[in-house]
């Protein structure tokens, strides 16, 4: 045989190893590609299962719930309500009866039960029934079926890798197969560069392996200590709930939602630093979303860390901008950092969000969301707590920061946080009574109100006996309070009565009235619950506002004391 032949037999046989060595990693590759995809939709298949049952027994739960809550016990109350008129007509016949029916109820519902109930306090334990019943274990499904989502999501990257290694296989096999008809020192091309193609497949292969290896896991520990940590923090049990979402992070250190909820609880126990951490700690893991940062953001501003509120609430506003809530708080954030421009320009923006959510609902013939009220009424809320702080007033229910946190002249912050209030308060009853915002009131001046009591009254019904409450205090045990209110200027074609007690609006108190009150000048409104001999006035504080034709003309304070 020729040196040339016998040279070109070596290198023929060469190229014929190679494209055999190739063609068996080609094989092992496809191999592990499904050994992957199987791993991969095993994990969607169990997610699925998950998801399922996860919404199944939330469902079932709620609606279980809602039948135990409005069925038995709504009709243990209204018996009681019968039993405590019976006993005020003296018929212990009737008493009799209904105590035993009422005992009967107590056997016909779980929420009734021992565990959750005491006849003798009058209320279940709710929180302890919806955590036990179905929140825990529904967190828990839900919880292992991101999980489950997460693996399956891994593993199909690492598949997809795999198909990208099988290809650029094939290629080398293309360029040694080329290898063969080509001569001279062109075909060493192919060869070093097919070559060089398996060597990095063969790395990669290696990184692969090694992922599938390490891929991540369902922790069923950590997740099943979340789950009951979440069932604890549900019934206020904060500090236990802590040491379950300790236990979920020693478990699986990056578990960002046990760090976020760890959070949680420290700021519903006042240890806002801590709180911060957590959250911070959360976010560092890849939580990031608008419950984090929207959290985040009141925290910052509660311990005067405006610059930081700001930050946190940027990022929520800059991707959804129609978050009224976030709005609210970035704008009493630059408002206690005294920077009124930037205030004046996030109120100015909210309202026009407020109205711009009203007109679309309108538009396709539905109502707002009832969030829009909630958040229009707790920024106004949180701007009276300012306020408060700002008086040395505070209240139980006050959050804002302390007086010596807020920076700039308290005075013009005072001033324009009064003058905000009042806007934020006209602009949410006109948008949900005419769907506009307010425009400039009548002349109508409403002097201060004067609380107390009815004590007289002629056959026309008119009012022919008042007395005024001392030091605007109405004794406990007390059904209804009245008002007196003087006015001067143009009547008003309706009037909004709204009543907060103890900071909240208590909507069963709320009263439209579009009486005719131009034929006199001072005039009386009762509020409470003299329909049934059952009820009274709770003890606390009582704001009551008068809005004449949706503008805010007149607001008092009293006080239940037992």
């Amino acid at each position: 045989m020729k040196p040339e032949s016998a040279k070109e037999q070596r290198f023929e046989n060469m190229a014929t190893i190679l494209i055999a060595s190739v063609a068996i990693w080609v094989a092992i590759t496809a191999y592990f590609h499904n050994y992957a995809s199987n791993i991969s939709d095993q994990a969607r298949r169990r997610a699925q299962q998950y998801a399922i049952e996860a919404t199944k027994r939330e469902v079932n739960g709620a609606i279980q719930f809602s039948y135990e809550w409005q069925g038995a016990f709504q009709t243990w109350r209204e018996i009681g309500w019968q039993i405590a008129a019976a006993q005020q007509n003296g018929d212990t016949a009737a008493v009799e009866r209904l105590l035993a029916l009422q005992e009967r109820v107590l056997t016909l519902s779980k929420l009734l039960g021992p565990q959750y109930f005491d006849p003798a306090v009058g209320w279940p334990d709710s929180s302890k029934y919806e955590a036990e019943s179905y929140l825990v274990e529904s967190t828990r499904l839900s919880e292992t079926y991101l999980a489950e989502s997460e693996l399956g999501n891994f593993t199909d990257s690492t598949a997809d890798s795999l198909i990208v290694q099988i290809t650029l296989l094939t290629v080398s096999l293309s360029l040694y197969g080329l290898s063969m008809a080509l001569k001279g020192r062109v075909r060493w091309l192919f060869i070093v560069v097919g070559s060089g193609v398996v060597g990095f497949c063969v790395l990669w292969l290696g990184w692969s392996l090694l992922e599938l290896l390490i891929r991540p896991e369902v922790d069923t520990k950590a997740i099943q200590a979340y789950a009951d940590g979440v069932g604890l923090e549900y019934q206020g049990r904060h500090q236990e709930a802590i040491d379950k979402f300790t236990l979920a992070i020693e478990e699986n250190q990056y578990y960002a939602k046990a760090y976020y909820e760890r959070g949680l609880c420290y700021y519903a126990m006042g240890d806002l630093q801590t709180a911060l951490t957590e959250m911070e700690a959360a976010r560092a893991q890849g939580l990031d979303d608008t419950s984090v940062n929207w959290n985040l953001g009141w925290t910052y501003y509660l311990v005067g860390e405006y610059e930081k509120a700001l930050e946190a609430n940027e990022r929520v506003l800059g991707a959804t901008p129609e978050v009224l809530g976030v709005r609210m708080n970035n704008a009493i954030s630059y408002l206690a950092l005294g920077d009124f421009e930037n205030a004046q320009a996030q109120y100015d923006l909210l309202i026009a969000e407020a109205q711009k959510q009203v007109d679309n609902a309108h538009n396709n013939n539905a109502e707002p969301s009832a969030s829009l009220w909630y958040y229009m009424d707790a920024g106004a809320l949180d701007l009276q707590n300012l306020i408060d702080t700002l008086d040395n007033n505070p209240k139980p229910w006050t959050q804002a920061p302390g007086s010596d946190l807020i920076r700039g002249d308290h005075a013009a912050i005072r001033d324009f946080a009064l003058k905000q209030m009042k806007r934020l308060k006209e602009s949410t009853v006109a948008l949900e009574y005419t769907g506009k915002l307010p425009t400039s009131g009548g002349n109508i001046r409403v002097e201060p109100f004067v609380f107390g009591q009815i004590t007289g009254a002629d056959e026309q019904g008119l009012i022919t006996g008042f007395e005024p409450a001392a030091n605007n205090v109405i004794p406990y045990g007390e059904e209804s309070f009245s008002i007196e209110f003087t006015y001067s200027g143009d009547a008003p074609q309706e009037m909004l009565w709204k009543v907060y007690f103890n900071g909240y609006e208590d909507q069963s108190l709320r009263v439209v009235d579009k009486t005719d009150i131009s034929s006199g000048n001072t005039w009386y409104k009762t509020f409470g619950y003299t329909y049934t001999n059952v009820f009274i006035l709770g003890a606390g504080e009582y704001l009551v506002e008068l809005y004449a034709d949706n503008i805010l003309v007149q607001s008092g304070t009293f006080y239940v004391q037992e």
